[in-house]
């Protein structure tokens, strides 16, 4: 399926960025603390990326598992259907996501647009902070859509429920 290689390149993607945006965060953090503590010397920019990292990890992260379907869920009521129903539920359930999903995006992407100014310290523009939100929230709804589709594909087929995306190597 064309949706699904497109969601394993953007898994590979995603996983690079969610590495990236900790790893800086990380030495960031550490190279404030250490100066402060060693030199009496504090960097000023230290929280701005900081918190940029964080808003990456925050929201392009909750994409990543969705994806991986990592986030709390309660099947007790599910569990105990027919194994065909069950099935079917699941893809109702999954579609019932789209329209929360697509109204994130939507309010995402006008955030994004009204977002002016800059940041106080780097003076960076003001939309880098809000970048992550859109783009997690565009990438909520296309992995809702794949999972939609891979939900029914297993009911028509009668297969085994999707349970987990394979996780992208490096990822854990």
């Amino acid at each position: 399926m064309f949706l699904e290689k497109v969601a394993k390149i953007a898994d590979r993607v995603i996983t690079w960025w969610i590495v990236t945006a900790l790893t800086v965060m990380v030495v960031t953090i550490i190279s404030d603390v250490t100066l402060r503590e060693t030199f009496g010397y504090s960097l000023t920019w230290n929280l701005e990326v900081a918190q940029s990292c964080l808003i990456n990890l925050t929201y392009v992260g909750a994409a990543l598992a969705f994806r991986l379907r990592a986030h709390i869920s309660i099947s007790t009521v599910s569990a105990r259907l027919p194994v065909k129903v069950e099935r079917w539920v699941d893809v109702v359930a999954r579609i019932l996501v789209l329209p929360f999903l697509g109204i994130l995006v939507y309010s995402g992407l006008q955030i994004l647009q009204n977002a002016r100014g800059v940041t106080p310290t780097l003076r960076l523009p003001i939309w880098m902070y809000y970048f992550p939100i859109s783009i997690g929230s565009i990438l909520l709804c296309f992995y809702g859509v794949v999972q939609v589709l891979e939900a029914i594909e297993a009911a028509r087929s009668g297969g085994k429920p999707v349970e987990k995306a394979e996780v992208p190597k490096g990822a854990i």
